[in-house]
């Protein structure tokens, strides 16, 4: 449940695997004080496009300073604005964990970090820092919600197809879903989550109805990590970042 993207679609064709494309989330960026003392910080955190966009779109002016960013396609975004990004550090690692691991092990532990993030970001990055006394300032600059006639759309779509595996991309697309399809699949559907987190919220919200199978990198070939019988996948259950 995406929208179409190419980077998963040419991939996942190539293997003759049926897609079926449904938004599932909406964002919204906020509207706020863009003076958030960002001169006394020397690093900046996102996690998603959406943060990206919103230093981009406030002409937020982060030279010098390190910008750590959560997953490779977050950080493509970046390339995408290098212009704007031309005297700045970037890290990036595949997930929060990761991250807060880069974090700690290369820049000084008296650096200040400001982490422009979404309402439903997860604690990783901020837990993380936090135990090893590492200042951090969280900014929430958008919010995730779920799409309007999501659950009928879904409902509908979920009565005329049977899926032998569901694909989410976040806790959210788990959180704003599971409700409408939680035992409407074939026991034998087997669930894959991209990343630890995701698998939690899976867990969470489904027991152990199904399996559940995890890829480890947010990447189309992530998909194909996982065991052989997962090239019937069909339907993607995404994020706001990428895959709504």
């Amino acid at each position: 449940l995406r929208e179409s993207d190419p980077r998963y679609d040419d991939l996942l064709s190539e293997h003759d695997i049926k897609i079926t494309n449904l938004s599932v989330l909406q964002t919204t960026t906020l509207d706020l004080a863009t003076e958030t003392s960002v001169e006394i910080h020397q690093g900046i955190i996102v996690s998603s496009k959406h943060g990206v966009r919103f230093i981009v779109n406030n002409s937020i002016d982060i030279s010098g300073k390190v910008l750590a960013v959560v997953g490779p396609h977050t950080a493509q975004i970046v390339g995408k604005y290098a212009e704007k990004f031309d005297d700045v550090t970037l890290v990036w690692a595949d997930n929060a964990t990761a991250l807060s691991e880069v974090i700690l092990s290369s820049f000084p532990r008296h650096y200040s970090w400001l982490f422009y993030c979404g309402d439903k970001a997860l604690d990783i990055i901020p837990r993380t820092l936090s135990q090893n006394n590492v200042d951090l300032n969280q900014l929430v600059v958008y919010k995730v919600e779920k799409k309007k006639d999501l659950d009928k759309a879904l409902g509908s779509l979920l009565d005329v197809d049977l899926f032998q595996s569901v694909v989410f991309f976040s806790p959210s697309g788990v959180e704003f879903t599971s409700d409408i399809i939680k035992n409407r699949l074939s026991k034998e559907c087997v669930l894959v989550a991209f990343g630890k987190s995701t698998a939690a919220a899976i867990s969470t919200c489904f027991g152990d109805i199904y399996v559940i199978r995890i890829c480890d990198h947010p990447t189309p070939s992530g998909v194909f990590e996982c065991p052989a019988e997962l090239v019937i996948v069909r339907v993607f259950i995404g994020n706001s970042t990428r895959y709504l």
